[in-house]
């Protein structure tokens, strides 16, 4: 069950794991999710939902590659 939302836009190299390798996300805004324990859900119409810890979503902020459009970051 989502416990917190943002509008996030992916704005440079942001991957996600996919049948054993990564690959990269599109460059665009995205629904981001917090689930429970350390899980983000990321969700837009027209691609396939994913899923990053909340490690490689800190990691992926810092480095201003996810970029939070909407909503209060911890």
């Amino acid at each position: 069950m989502s416990q917190e939302t943002w509008k996030v836009r992916v704005a440079g190299i942001v991957s996600r794991w996919v049948e054993g390798g990564r690959y990269p996300v599109t460059e665009t805004d995205w629904k981001m999710e917090k689930l429970d324990g350390d899980k983000f859900q990321f969700s837009r119409p027209g691609e396939e939902p994913f899923e990053l810890s909340g490690k490689e979503v800190r990691t992926y902020v810092y480095a201003k590659t996810l970029v939070i459009v909407e909503g209060q970051w911890p």
